[in-house]
């Protein structure tokens, strides 16, 4: 039970930040103005994409929360380590983001770190 939790709390997470990422790409980038803030906020949280990865963040939060209560901190939080794995390869496949060698060596890195963990 407690895996399923972590995982989907990894993948609620994944999620979230892919579809705030594709939201945030058709919202357009940052104001360069304190005055345009309210408006790119109102058309940021009224973007389909961005509503749900806030809804995924609330759903991360609650697997998180019961993971947490059936499992010890140290053991399980490395998992949520997955998420930036994750993450970088989807926004390499999705985003063409540019995914750099050093980091996929931190990538191997979190990996490694995930697989010793899972075994302690």
């Amino acid at each position: 039970m407690v895996y399923l939790l972590v995982f989907i709390s990894v993948a609620a997470m994944t999620a979230a930040q892919l579809l705030l990422k594709k939201g945030l790409l058709l919202v357009g980038g940052s104001p360069a103005h304190l005055g345009d803030l309210i408006p790119f906020f109102l058309k940021a949280y009224t973007n389909i994409y961005v509503i749900s990865a806030v809804l995924l963040t609330i759903v991360t939060a609650l697997a998180w929360v019961l993971a947490v209560s059936k499992a010890q901190l140290s053991y399980v939080y490395p998992f949520m380590a997955l998420s930036y794995v994750l993450v970088a390869l989807f926004s390499l496949l999705f985003f063409k983001e540019d995914v750099g060698v050093l980091r996929w060596l931190g990538i191997i890195v979190i990996c490694a770190g995930v697989f010793i963990v899972s075994r302690s």
